[in-house]
């Protein structure tokens, strides 16, 4: 889920900054997500978070079908 969310954001038009403006997230925690901290270590998001990331994005979180894995 954490990849599929961060490569959304990333083919998203929109910069960091807004991105996170219009998800409602805290600038430097869509930072961390998207880009790392100093050591280049990218943080992940809490459910809340990625739940208001996905919605920006236009993604959903579905069950699969039967017999796909």
């Amino acid at each position: 889920m954490t990849d599929v969310l961060r490569k959304a954001a990333e083919a998203d038009d929109r910069s960091i900054f807004a991105l996170a403006r219009d998800a409602d997230i805290p600038y430097p925690v869509m930072y961390r997500f998207l880009k790392g901290d100093k050591t280049g270590h990218k943080w992940g998001l809490n459910l809340t978070t990625a739940d208001k990331l996905a919605e920006a994005v236009g993604l959903e979180l579905r069950p699969k079908k039967k017999g796909q894995r």
